[in-house]
């Protein structure tokens, strides 16, 4: 009995852990990370995102608008669809993506986007550079 208790904190602690996700490419990762965005689902939306500071705090906002909407908001959200525009590569490891979503059809956003490890994530404008 009293070797339960440790094993059940070891095995607690290790499926608790998120690693990033990433994606093979970086249109994947970007329509991903989006949809799950869209879905509220915040949480798998981090595994696509870089582990950087601002990347992470701007998800974070986006999930704190996101569980301020009302129903009809929320709903609006999960039935969009993502209008990709283009997806430009900006060297052998970065690229942005510029999308917009059916309810919103004139507004267009960039996504930013590094490969590491053969993975692409999230990443902050200020990495771009």
């Amino acid at each position: 009995m009293k070797y339960c208790i440790p094993l059940l904190l070891i095995f607690s602690c290790s499926t608790n852990q998120q690693e990033p996700k990433g994606a093979d490419n970086a249109l994947d990762a970007g329509r991903e990370y989006l949809q799950a965005h869209l879905q509220g689902d915040f949480e798998a939306a981090a595994k696509y995102c870089e582990q950087d500071s601002a990347v992470l705090q701007t998800l974070r906002s986006d999930e704190a608008m996101f569980r301020a909407l009302d129903r009809e908001g929320r709903q609006l959200h999960r039935t969009a669809s993502i209008q990709v525009y283009a997806l430009e590569e900006t060297g052998g490891q970065q690229a942005q993506l510029i999308y917009g979503f059916s309810y919103e059809p004139a507004k267009k956003d960039t996504l930013y986007l590094v490969q590491k490890n053969q993975r692409w994530f999230i990443a902050s404008p200020k990495m771009q550079q």
